[in-house]
C-alpha cells in the first residue's frame, strides 16, 4: 500500500467513525453565558503507520538497543492506530461544541525517527492534515513541540524541517506570523503561550510570558511538565529539570515567573492524566497532564495511581528504591508542601477545556468513553 492509498483509508475510516452518535457528548454550548468558549485537547498522540517503511524507512540509530526500542514503538503505535486511537479520535470530534474555539494537540504528534528532511515534513503534514479534518476542520488546530517531533537520523535535521513546517502551519491556523519555536496567542481576555521545552530559550519564554501579564488567564502550552514527575526512568525530564538538577537556579526562576502570573500549564509527555494544583513563590501553578496514547483497555477506565500531595513522587521510589537518594526526595519535597491538590492515572482518552469567566475546569473521556470520566477544576 502506497501513502495516497493509505491516507485515503484512514481519512474515509476517520470521517466515518465522526458520523456515528454523538448523542451523550454533552454539548451545551448555545445554552453558555457568551463569555463561555470551550477548547478540545489531545495529549500525545504519536501518529503512526501501520506500515513502518511509509515514514520510517532508512531510519537508523548508533545505539543498536534505542534503535531496538523505537521499532517496538512502530508496532505499538501501528496497532494502537488500527484501533484505539481512531475510537478516540471520534470521541474528540465529538466533543466539539459551538462554543469551542480551538483544538489542541500537546506534542509527540507523531512518532518521528525518520531519515531525511523531506520523510519528515510529509509525516507531519499527513499527521496535521489528519487530525485537522477529522476532528474539526473549521477550527485551529494548535500542537506543540514533543521530542518525539523532533528526532530521526539527524535529530538537528528533523528539527530543523519541524520549525520550517511548523511555522508556516501555525501561521496558518492561527491567523498570525508564528516565526519561531516560542509564540503567545490570545483569545478574548485570555492568553495563551507555547514553550519549546527540549532547549528553552529562557529569555524568549520570559518575554512571552510577561507579555501575558495582565491578561484574565495565562495558560501555558508545553509538551512537558513543569514539576516532576513521578516516573522511574523520567522523572528528572521536564522543563528546566535534568537528572543532576544543574539548571536549579533557572528552574526556581521560572517557577517564580509562573506563579505570579497564576499560570494554567496544560502539557503531556508522561503518557498519564496527571493533575497538580500547587501554591508558592507567592502565587499559583495548577497543571493538568494529557494523554491520547491508549496502549492497553485497562487505559479506558479512570483509575488513580496515587493521590494527594504525600503520595506525590513516591511511585518511582518503590519501583527502584536505589533513586531514593538525598538529592531525589529533596528535589520532589521542594514541591510537595505546596501541592492543594494532586492525583496520577495511566488513563488515556481525550479532553475538553471550558472555560467559563473566573472558572476554569477540564472534562476527561478515558479511551472512547460517551461520558466524562473525571473533572478537573483548575480554578
Amino acid at each position: 500500500m502506497d501513502r495516497r492509498d493509505f491516507l485515503k483509508i484512514s481519512g474515509i475510516g476517520m470521517v466515518g467513525l465522526c458520523f456515528g452518535s454523538c448523542a451523550t457528548a454533552g454539548k451545551a454550548g448555545k445554552a453558555a453565558g457568551a463569555g463561555r468558549y470551550s477548547i478540545v485537547i489531545l495529549g500525545d498522540t504519536h501518529y503512526d503507520a501501520a506500515d513502518p517503511e511509509l515514514y520510517h524507512k532508512g531510519y537508523t540509530d548508533p545505539n543498536p538497543e534505542r534503535e531496538a526500542v523505537h521499532r517496538r514503538e512502530f508496532v505499538r503505535n501501528g496497532k494502537m492506530w488500527a484501533g484505539r486511537s481512531r475510537n478516540l479520535i471520534k470521541r474528540a470530534a465529538c466533543l466539539v461544541d459551538d462554543d469551542t474555539r480551538y483544538v489542541f494537540q500537546m506534542g509527540d504528534l507523531i512518532q518521528g525517527d525518520t531519515a531525511d528532511a523531506a520523510t519528515h515534513k510529509r509525516f507531519l503534514d499527513d499527521a496535521m492534515n489528519l487530525f485537522k479534518n477529522d476532528v474539526a476542520p473549521d477550527l485551529p488546530f494548535i500542537t506543540v513541540p514533543g521530542n518525539h517531533d523532533l528526532r530521526g537520523n539527524d535529530d538537528a535535521v528533523c528539527t530543523k524541517a519541524y520549525f520550517e513546517y511548523m511555522s508556516k502551519r501555525m501561521s496558518e491556523e492561527l491567523g498570525q506570523e508564528i516565526s519561531g519555536p516560542n509564540f503567545l496567542f490570545r483569545s478574548g481576555p485570555d492568553a495563551f503561550v507555547v514553550i519549546n521545552f527540549t532547549k528553552p530559550n529562557v529569555e524568549s519564554i520570559t518575554n512571552l510570558l510577561e507579555q501575558a501579564r495582565g491578561a484574565r488567564h495565562v495558560f501555558v502550552l508545553v509538551h512537558s511538565p513543569v514539576f516532576p514527575y513521578d516516573d522511574v526512568k523520567y522523572y528528572w525530564w521536564y522543563l528546566l529539570g535534568n537528572r543532576k538538577d544543574s539548571r536549579a537556579a533557572e528552574r526556581r526562576k521560572m517557577r517564580a515567573l509562573l506563579a505570579s502570573l497564576n499560570a494554567i500549564v496544560l502539557c503531556g509527555h508522561t503518557h498519564t492524566t496527571e493533575f497538580m494544583d500547587w501554591r508558592g513563590d507567592g502565587g499559583r501553578i495548577t497543571q493538568m497532564t494529557m494523554s491520547s496514547v491508549w496502549r492497553t483497555d485497562e487505559q479506558a477506565t479512570y483509575t488513580e495511581l496515587a493521590s494527594g500531595a504525600k503520595e506525590y513522587g513516591t511511585l518511582l521510589f518503590k519501583e527502584n528504591p536505589d533513586l531514593e537518594t538525598e538529592a531525589n526526595l529533596a528535589l520532589f519535597d521542594e514541591y510537595r508542601a505546596g501541592i492543594r491538590q494532586y492525583s496520577m492515572s495511566d488513563a488515556a482518552g481525550s479532553y475538553k477545556l471550558i472555560v467559563d469567566g473566573a472558572r476554569v475546569y477540564v472534562d476527561f473521556y478515558a479511551g472512547d468513553s460517551a461520558r466524562v470520566s473525571k473533572r478537573f477544576r483548575l480554578r
